[in-house]
């Protein structure tokens, strides 16, 4: 197996935008009330989640580290091919096995929709920084 570069800079930026896009997309002013709602939680359990953000950015690293090293093989070197790669990395894996639950579980389509949305818009994110 070669040896591919990785920028650690980029990886460390994306694990950051990861966490940004995540915020947003959960807060009060998009998507969080209704994803709160729809997995039967109450406002009152999402206060002083601190330690959730901690692990939240463990696993943005990992993300990063690994879309990193799949576009480090690829050869990508521009943010629309690090995007496709996001997207195909989203499609292939996080979309597929996401839908899980609702053919079995019968969870509600729009939960789908909105974890897997953040996701998607994540990997994208992700990929062009990481492919730039």
């Amino acid at each position: 197996m070669e040896e591919i570069h990785m920028d650690y800079l980029a990886i460390a930026i994306a694990a950051v935008l990861y966490m940004v896009v995540n915020m947003v997309w959960y807060s009060s002013k998009l998507f969080g009330p209704l994803w709160v709602k729809l997995n039967g939680l109450k406002e009152s359990n999402m206060k002083n989640r601190n330690l959730s953000f901690v692990w939240g950015f463990v696993v943005a690293l990992v993300v990063a580290y690994f879309l990193a090293f799949f576009e480090g093989y690829l050869g990508v070197t521009t943010v629309s091919d690090g995007m496709y790669v996001g997207f195909c990395i989203w499609l292939g894996f996080i979309a597929t096995t996401q839908i899980s639950p609702v053919i079995w579980c019968k969870k509600p389509v729009r939960l789908f929709l909105i974890e897997t949305g953040s996701k998607l818009l994540s990997l994208l994110v992700m990929g062009g920084v990481i492919g730039a």
